[in-house]
C-alpha cells in the first residue's frame, strides 16, 4: 500500500484537482458507495463542494486528516471503546465517528429493512415485518452473546498493551531486572483475572438482552458479520437470490434516510 503522502497526492490529483472541493475521507470502498447514495438522495448538489475518498483503514483516515486539516474524515465505531472515541475526536477535530457500530448496521434493522422493501417484495412476506424479524432473529440469543463477548474481550488487548505488554519487558535498551519483570508479569496476571472478566461479560450480556431491537442493531450487534451471515442469506431465501453487493446497494437506495447522520451533514455544511 502506498504511503499516506502518496494517497493524499492521488486524491488531490485525481479527484480534487483545481475544483476547490474538499474531501470527506472514508475507510473503504463500501463506505464510499454508501455515502455517495445517502448524499445523492438528500443533497443533489453535494458534489459541487465535496468529493469522497477512500483511505484504506481507520488509521489511514486519521493520518490523512492530520496532514489535511481542511478535510473531514468519518470512521466506523466498531472496535473503539467510548474512551477511544473520545480521545480520537479530541486529537483530530476534523474526525467524525459513525453513530452506529459500523456501516453494515444500516442494513440489519428489520423495521428499516421493511421500509426499504418495495410492495412486490413485501407481498412475499405475508407475515409482514414480524415475519421478517422472526427470520432475522431466529438465533438472536447467540448473536447477543457474541456482541457481549466482542465488547468485553476486544478492548482487553489495548488495555493490556497500556500495561506494557509486551514491549515493556522486551526493550533491549531497558532490560528489566527480576523485580521489575515479576511486577510486570503480576500486573498482566491481575488484569486478566478470569472471574472478573467473566462476571463483566455476563452483566454485559444481560444488559444487551434487555435492549430493544433497534438499539441492539444500531450499536451492539457485530453487523460486519450479521449482515452477510444472516440478513443477506435470509433475504436470499425470502425474496430470491441477488448478488451481495447488489442487494446492499439496493437497500441503501430505498431504506429511510438515517436521522442519526444529520450531525455529519451539518459538519459538512450541507444543512443548518
Amino acid at each position: 500500500m502506498n504511503s499516506v503522502a502518496d494517497r493524499i497526492a492521488e486524491i488531490r490529483e485525481r479527484q480534487v484537482g483545481n475544483t476547490g472541493k474538499r474531501a470527506l475521507v472514508l475507510e473503504g470502498p463500501d463506505d464510499v458507495d454508501a455515502f455517495r447514495i445517502f448524499l445523492s438522495r438528500q443533497f443533489p448538489a453535494w458534489e459541487m463542494t465535496w468529493i469522497l475518498a477512500e483511505a484504506g483503514s481507520k488509521k489511514r483516515v486519521q493520518d490523512i486528516l492530520k496532514a489535511e486539516p481542511d478535510w473531514f474524515g468519518l470512521v466506523d465505531r466498531d472496535e473503539w471503546t467510548q474512551d477511544e472515541v473520545t480521545r480520537s475526536l479530541e486529537a483530530a477535530t476534523n474526525l467524525m465517528v459513525l453513530p452506529r457500530f459500523c456501516l453494515e448496521s444500516y442494513l440489519i434493522d428489520p423495521d428499516e429493512l421493511w421500509e426499504a422493501f418495495p410492495e412486490k417484495q413485501r407481498l412475499k412476506l405475508p407475515g409482514g415485518v414480524a415475519a421478517l424479524r422472526g427470520a432475522l432473529f431466529a438465533a438472536k440469543v447467540n448473536w447477543v452473546r457474541h456482541a457481549a463477548l466482542w465488547h468485553e474481550i476486544n478492548p482487553l488487548w489495548g488495555k493490556l498493551r497500556a500495561l506494557g505488554f509486551k514491549e515493556g519487558v522486551l526493550d533491549s535498551t531497558k532490560v528489566p531486572d527480576d523485580a521489575a519483570l515479576l511486577a510486570a508479569l503480576k500486573a498482566w496476571h491481575d488484569f486478566l483475572d478470569a472471574q472478573r472478566i467473566f462476571t463483566s461479560f455476563q452483566a454485559r450480556q444481560a444488559e444487551l438482552l434487555a435492549l430493544d431491537d433497534s438499539t441492539l442493531c444500531a450499536r451492539w450487534l457485530y453487523a460486519k458479520a450479521f449482515y452477510p451471515q444472516v440478513v443477506h442469506r435470509e433475504l436470499d431465501k425470502l425474496l430470491g437470490q441477488k448478488p451481495a453487493r447488489e442487494r446492499r446497494l439496493a437497500i441503501l437506495k430505498t431504506r429511510p434516510l438515517p436521522d442519526d447522520l444529520i450531525p455529519v451533514w451539518q459538519r459538512l455544511g450541507l444543512m443548518p
